[in-house]
């Protein structure tokens, strides 16, 4: 019987992968927000100002960030579909929300101040 759930215990080949291209993807779309989302989230924390005032460097290499992003998420795609498999429709929508997020993050700073008037931050 311990047989049994050693196997089903382990994970196969392609779900790791999927794991993995995951895991970097999320690291990729964190980098990516690191203009706007991340120093919020530090400050929340207390981490103080000259740490975030650092960040700067990220923020001049967003576009690379949301092209790697972009790039690990066709990969999962690819990863899913691979050798014939029909991946689950609850994968596919992720999949679907994973490239609108990408989207909106980089169409934001476009329309950033017209947001911040709207709202009456300006």
């Amino acid at each position: 019987m311990s047989e049994i759930t050693d196997q089903q215990v382990q994970p196969a080949t392609g779900e790791k992968l999927a794991a993995g291209g995951g895991l970097a993807s999320a690291i990729a779309g964190l980098i990516g927000a690191s203009c706007c989302v991340l120093p919020i989230i530090l400050f929340k924390i207390g981490v103080g100002s000259a740490v975030i005032g650092n960040l700067i460097f990220f923020a001049d290499k967003t576009e690379y960030f949301l092209i790697g992003a972009l790039l690990l998420i066709a990969l999962g795609v690819i990863a899913s579909f691979w050798g014939g498999r029909r991946p689950r429709k609850r994968v596919i929508i992720i999949f679907a929300l994973s490239v609108f997020i990408v989207f909106l993050a980089y169409i934001l700073p476009s329309f950033e101040g017209d947001i911040l008037r709207l709202f009456g931050f300006r």
